[in-house]
């Protein structure tokens, strides 16, 4: 019995997690990017005491002000690889949506697991534990995240200069632009009768999530406010399911517009 063809767009998408494989093997964004998360792992071993205890906390730093960097020019140089080619691989037929979740399934491969090694340093020197393997999770998920938000940044802005630069527009914006700017507002008449508006600014952005997350619930640190106000107790009471939700909204949103851009016009 012939064995069953395999549809054109699976074949598609197959062959390009291979090639995506074989060409990120010689990116220096993937290289930088695994050994910052190395030399983070390490990190914790050289604190005095408990390094399982301590590894959260230097991994939520490592991700923040790192991993978070090196996720977005990963991904926007895997949509750069491709960049002189382009034209010519979407004249023919080839389906644009496998092509992209191919390329999107590679760098899952690669960075989701690279969150490992913020963690296996410090469970080989104290055991694996709850808040050792959320913070791997969570950091994993957000580098996913930012990987594919990288991936749409790269295939609307096809310069390497102009990209770059706009990748690090992004990234200040999201780890520092959005807390300067609710913080600038915190004591504004208007924020102080509206409270739950502060707090889904800050619940829309992905990495102040995550920090929320691993300070709050994971790290289980002391909430000062004596009322944090309606929303915010549902966040801190539903901080897990909410930390996916986000990260699905903002991988599925960055996916469409990665999907988008390879249908625009190719630049001249």
């Amino acid at each position: 019995m012939r064995p069953r063809p395999r549809p054109h767009a699976i074949a598609t998408l197959a062959a390009t997690v291979r090639r995506e494989l074989a060409a990120q093997r010689l990116n220096r964004c993937l290289h930088a990017h695994l050994a910052l998360a190395g030399l983070a792992g390490l990190l914790p071993l050289f604190t005095p005491g408990d390094a399982a205890g301590a590894a959260p906390l230097w991994s939520l730093q490592a991700t923040l002000y790192g991993l978070s960097l090196s996720a977005l020019v990963l991904g926007l140089s895997a949509a750069h690889g491709e960049s002189e080619e382009r034209e010519l691989l979407f004249a023919q037929p080839v389906s644009r949506g496998a092509w992209l979740g191919g390329k999107a399934a590679a760098l899952v491969a690669l960075v989701a697991p690279a969150a490992l090694l913020l963690v296996v340093p410090a469970a080989f020197a104290g055991g694996v534990s709850r808040p050792l393997a959320a913070t791997a999770a969570a950091a994993a998920g957000l580098s996913v995240t930012l990987s594919v938000v990288g991936l749409a940044l790269g295939l609307w802005v096809r310069d390497h200069v102009r990209g770059l630069l706009l990748t690090l527009g992004v990234w200040l914006a999201l780890v520092f632009g959005t807390d300067l700017l609710l913080l600038g507002i915190a004591g504004s008449p208007w924020v102080e009768g509206h409270p739950s508006a502060w707090v889904a600014v800050l619940m829309a952005n992905p990495i102040d999530a995550f920090r929320v997350t691993v300070l709050f619930v994971i790290e289980d640190a002391a909430w000062v406010p004596d009322e944090p106000g309606r929303l915010a107790s549902w966040w801190l009471s539903h901080a897990v399911a909410w930390l996916v939700a986000i990260f699905a909204a903002w991988t599925i949103a960055g996916f469409a517009a990665a999907l988008a851009g390879t249908r625009r016009r190719i630049d001249a």
